[in-house]
């Protein structure tokens, strides 16, 4: 075998920036093996010196022809090899237009598919904390609280509606004082802000019961901020906010009495619920929505239950063995206990509605077996306050269809009726009927066998006064027991 030998260097020079010196070594080969391999080893060369370059600094592709200097645009890094493969394109095309004599400026950005990612920059500014001075901050710190009681209870101690009602009803002022500090709000400012709300009252936007529970709200609002020392003093005229004058109450009592039901009118809306007025494709269905608010009608009367105690009732709470039967539960609002007898049609139409279930099932239900008040949520699960009420809602279109269109009392009056009675047959026993703590009745007895035995007696005649039956019902000596 023949040794290695050098032969000779070859110079190779390119567009006159560059000197490369090739050193050659064969065995054995001819000249014109020679001369292909250096033609190979040229173009090499000078295919790499057309590649452009990459600028760390500005992060962009760049290349120099005749003593310009062309970027030819932006990429994510050197290794990217769309944008490189762009850059290279285009630098290309740079290079045709000048040596074909056209002039071109230099272009410091060139656009590409890709695009730099931008670091993240750190946030400069602190977050900002909870201010408790605000009017806006301690209004949505009442209400979260009073929030965390309704769910902590389910609705029980505090009701959803209410905490939803005081939201609401804070608006008003929250929107007139948001900004501003509740320490600096005087009683000057507080004045101007009721003969503002006042207005409201004077255009028609809000009912007169809407100012005082707007009212009632804001004194609520200044007392939790003095208990929690966001305050120092009260305002001198808060106490005077929704004080009604003697001319004022007096309004006030005659529009209330368009509230009650007449006798007349309960029969009305009781024989409306009957089959018989009824479509006659409607007669042969059992159970129906009508069915259901006939019989709600006559409990709402009977024990002065409102929609939420109805749909709360469960079958432990309906006596039906006792003598004669009663509901005894702790009313849904305040926890009060309340004791009602049943009137016959009532335990007539709860008696089926017992059968076969458990002492803590549910006795009144919708169709599809949901309760009757039903509290929305939001995506979270918790309880929004909106509720969806069907007997409040069949009750008022019922009054609309018998009685009139522009009829505004609602399933709430039957009670305000039934207490009303109370109170002018047998004054004190609206205490009871209502379920109310403390009641005249209840401070004239050393024990509630006394002011029950009573309120039962009230309880027959009121049956009769409504219309439900001809004679009264007769009582056991020891009624209640």
């Amino acid at each position: 075998m023949h040794p290695t030998i050098p032969v000779f260097a070859v110079k190779l020079r390119s567009n006159g920036q560059k000197w490369v010196f090739l050193t050659i070594h064969f065995l054995r080969i001819n000249w014109s093996e020679l001369h292909i391999s250096i033609q190979k080893v040229y173009s090499r060369f000078v295919a790499k010196q057309q590649l452009v370059n990459w600028d760390a600094n500005n992060k962009q592709w760049f290349k120099t022809f005749q003593g310009k200097k062309y970027y030819l645009g932006t990429g994510r890094g050197k290794s990217d090899r769309e944008s490189k493969k762009a850059a290279i394109q285009r630098m290309e095309e740079i290079k045709s237009l000048v040596l074909a004599g056209e002039s071109i400026e230099v272009a410091s950005q060139v656009p590409t598919t890709h695009k730099p990612k931008k670091k993240a920059r750190k946030k400069s500014t602190k977050t900002r904390k909870w201010t408790p001075l605000l009017v806006k901050s301690v209004s949505r710190q009442l209400v979260r609280e009073k929030m965390g009681i309704a769910q902590a209870s389910n609705g029980e101690d505090l009701s959803f509606g209410r905490v939803l009602n005081l939201k609401n009803r804070l608006k008003h002022f929250t929107d007139y004082f948001g900004d501003r500090k509740l320490s600096t709000i005087t009683a000057s400012d507080l004045t101007k802000w009721s003969q503002i709300a006042a207005k409201r009252v004077t255009s028609g936007e809000i009912a007169p019961a809407t100012l005082r529970q707007d009212y009632n709200c804001v004194k609520q609002l200044f007392r939790y901020a003095y208990k929690e020392d966001y305050i120092d003093s009260l305002p001198r005229n808060l106490d005077d906010l929704g004080k009604q004058t003697k001319t004022q109450k007096k309004k006030q009592a005659v529009a209330r009495r368009h509230l009650f039901f007449t006798k007349k009118e309960i029969q009305q809306l009781w024989d409306a619920c009957s089959k018989d007025s009824l479509d006659s494709k409607w007669r042969d269905r059992g159970d129906t929505e009508q069915e259901l608010l006939q019989l709600c009608i006559a409990l709402g009367l009977n024990t002065g239950m409102t929609q939420q105690d109805m749909s709360d009732l469960v079958v432990a709470d309906v006596m039906i063995k006792k003598r004669p039967p009663r509901i005894i539960r702790l009313r849904s609002k305040t926890g009060i206990e309340s004791n009602h007898l049943l009137w016959v049609k009532v335990r007539e139409a709860l008696k089926p509605r017992l059968e076969g279930k458990k002492p803590m099932d549910k006795v009144l239900r919708r169709k599809d077996g949901r309760p009757l008040v039903v509290t929305s949520v939001d995506d979270r699960g918790r309880p929004t306050g909106a509720r969806s009420d069907i007997i409040g809602g069949a009750f008022t279109r019922l009054v609309k269809r018998v009685l009139g269109k522009d009829d505004p009392r609602r399933f709430r009056e039957l009670r305000r009726t039934g207490a009303e009675m109370c109170r002018n047959r047998m004054p004190g026993t609206e205490d009871l009927y209502l379920s109310h703590a403390e009641g005249k009745m209840s401070k004239q007895y050393t024990t509630r066998a006394g002011p029950q035995k009573i309120f039962d007696t009230m309880l027959t005649y009121l049956e009769v006064d409504m219309g439900f039956e001809k004679t009264l019902m007769k009582l056991p000596k020891r009624s209640g027991d």
